[in-house]
C-alpha cells in the first residue's frame, strides 16, 4: 500500500468517524424534536377546537362540527385527523371515517392506535359535553423524518466526498517531493555514487538528502581508497616477492661466496615482504575494529626496551629522552609499538646518515606523547601527502604505509600526528589522550 492511500485512508478514517457520531448525535436529537413538536401540534390542534366547540350549543353540535372541521382543514390533506364524540361514546363527527379506527375509550393524553391500514398517534382531550381525538399517522412522521434525514446527511456526505477527492489531490501533492526523491534513487545505477540532485526540495527532506549525499561521498571514497589500496598493495608485494625469487635463483646458480650475498639480499626482501604485511594486517585492524578492546595497563619504560633492542645497531644515532609517570591503560603495548618503530624507521631512512636522531617518549596522566626529530627538511608541498597510503617521492625503499598507519592510530584514540619542519630538522610528534570512549 502506498503512503499516499494509506495516508488517504487513515485520514478519511478519521473524517467519516467524526462525521457518522456527529450526525447520530444530530439525527437522534432532531427526531426527538420532530416527534415533540408533532406531539405539540396535536395538542395545540385540540385545545382549539375544545376552544370553538365551547361556544356551539350542544343541541347543535351535530350539524356545525362537519364545517369546524372542514373549516380548519383537518383531513387527510394536512396529515390530521380528527373524532369528536359524546361522553357516552357516541361518534359525533370523523375527519378521516375510513381510515381512522372508531375508538371512544381512549384516556386523556397521548396515545397510539391501530388498523388495518397503520397507526395512528393521538392526543384525546375531554371537555364537559364531548371528546376531541386528534391523529397522525406514525407512516407520516416517519416519512417526514426520512426526508429531514436526507436533507441532514446527503449534502454532509457529498461535501465529505468532494472533501476526500481533495484530500487525495492534496496528500499527492504534497508527497511529490518524497515521489521525485524516489524516482531519482530508483533511476540510478549500483554503482552511481553520485550526490541526490532535487529541484527545490523541501526543507523536511533536506536533512534526509544530506545524509544520502554524505553516505554516496563515503562509499565512493571508500571504494576508491579500496582500489587504489588494492592497487599499491599488489605492487608492493610483488616487488619484493620478485627480488626474493631472483636471489634464490641467482644463489642456486653461484659459488658460496655468491650465494651467501644472495641469500643476505633475500632475506632483506623477505624483512621488507614480511614489514609491509604487518603495515598492511595493523592498518585492517584498526579499520575493523568498531571498539577499542579492554586493556592489560603497562608502562612506557618495558616498551622503550624493545624499541632500544630492535634499533641497537643504531644506538649511536638515536638519543632517547623518556618520561615515564604514568602506567598505560587504554592502548595495548603492540599499538604503539608500532608507533615508534614507524617513527624510528623513517628517521633513519629519510634524515643525512650519521645525524642524530632525537626520540622522546613522555607518558603523563593527560596521555601519551611520543616525538622525533631529525635532520633535514620536507618540501613544505609535500606534507600533506606523508600519511597518504602507499605514497613515496623518489627511489626511497618503503611501502609507504608508516605514518598512515600512525594517522589511523591517532583517528581510532582521538590524537593527534603533526609533521612541521623546523629550522633545519623535521619534527613529527605523535600524541593521545586518555581515551574515554
Amino acid at each position: 500500500m502506498s503512503l499516499r492511500l494509506r495516508l488517504t485512508l487513515l485520514i478519511a478514517s478519521v473524517f467519516l468517524g467524526l462525521w457518522l457520531i456527529s450526525s447520530f448525535w444530530l439525527i437522534t436529537g432532531l427526531r426527538s424534536e420532530l416527534d415533540m413538536a408533532l406531539d405539540q401540534r396535536l395538542q395545540s390542534t385540540a385545545a382549539m377546537l375544545s376552544n370553538i366547540l365551547a361556544t356551539v350549543p350542544k343541541n347543535e353540535l351535530g350539524q356545525i362540527i362537519p364545517s369546524i372541521l372542514q373549516g380548519n382543514e383537518l383531513g387527510n390533506a394536512k396529515g390530521l385527523s380528527c373524532q369528536i364524540s359524546s361522553l357516552h361514546g357516541t361518534v359525533i363527527a370523523s375527519s378521516n371515517t375510513h381510515s381512522l379506527p372508531i375508538n371512544t375509550a381512549l384516556s386523556d393524553g397521548f396515545g397510539f392506535l391501530s388498523s388495518e391500514y397503520g397507526q395512528w398517534r393521538t392526543y384525546t382531550l375531554k371537555t364537559n359535553n364531548i371528546v376531541i381525538t386528534i391523529a397522525d399517522k406514525i407512516s407520516e412522521r416517519e416519512s417526514l423524518g426520512f426526508r429531514l434525514l436526507e436533507s441532514t446527511i446527503i449534502p454532509p456526505a457529498i461535501a465529505l466526498l468532494a472533501s476526500l477527492s481533495l484530500l487525495w489531490v492534496a496528500i499527492g501533492r504534497g508527497l511529490l517531493p518524497i515521489r521525485k526523491l524516489a524516482v531519482a534513487v530508483e533511476k540510478r545505477g549500483s554503482t552511481d555514487l553520485s550526490p541526490v540532485q532535487l529541484d527545490k526540495p523541501s526543507q523536511e527532506l533536506q536533512p534526509l538528502i544530506t545524509s544520502q549525499n554524505a553516505l554516496m561521498a563515503r562509499l565512493s571514497e571508500g571504494m576508491k581508497r579500496e582500489q587504489q589500496f588494492t592497487n599499491n598493495a599488489a605492487h608492493e608485494l610483488r616487488t619484493p616477492l620478485a627480488g626474493i625469487l631472483a636471489q634464490i635463483q641467482l644463489a642456486e646458480l653461484s659459488a658460496s661466496e655468491a650465494r651467501e650475498k644472495a641469500l643476505s639480499q633475500a632475506k632483506a626482501s623477505a624483512q621488507r615482504l614480511n614489514s609491509v604485511l604487518e603495515n598492511l594486517l595493523a592498518l585492517a585492524r584498526l579499520e575493523s575494529e568498531k571498539e577499542v578492546a579492554p586493556v592489560i595497563s603497562w608502562t612506557l619504560n618495558s616498551l622503550i626496551d624493545q624499541v632500544q633492542r630492535e634499533f641497537v645497531s643504531e644506538k649511536h644515532r638515536i638519543i632517547y629522552n623518556i618520561i615515564d609517570e604514568h602506567v598505560i591503560t587504554f592502548i595495548t603495548q603492540p599499538l604503539l609499538a608500532i608507533v615508534c618503530r614507524n617513527l624510528l624507521e623513517n628517521a633513519l631512512k629519510y634524515s643525512p646518515v650519521k645525524t642524530e636522531i632525537i626520540f622522546l617518549a613522555e607518558s603523563t596522566t593527560e596521555g601519551i606523547t611520543v616525538s622525533v626529530r631529525n635532520a633535514g627538511n620536507v618540501c613544505q608541498a609535500d606534507i600533506p601527502h606523508l600519511t597518504s597510503r602507499f605514497w613515496r617521492k623518489g627511489e626511497r625503499q618503503g611501502a609507504g604505509l608508516g605514518l598512515s598507519i600512525l594517522d589511523a592510530i591517532a583517528i581510532k584514540y582521538k590524537g593527534t600526528l603533526v609533521l612541521k619542519n623546523t629550522d633545519s630538522s623535521f619534527l613529527v610528534t605523535f600524541a593521545l589522550p586518555i581515551y574515554k570512549d
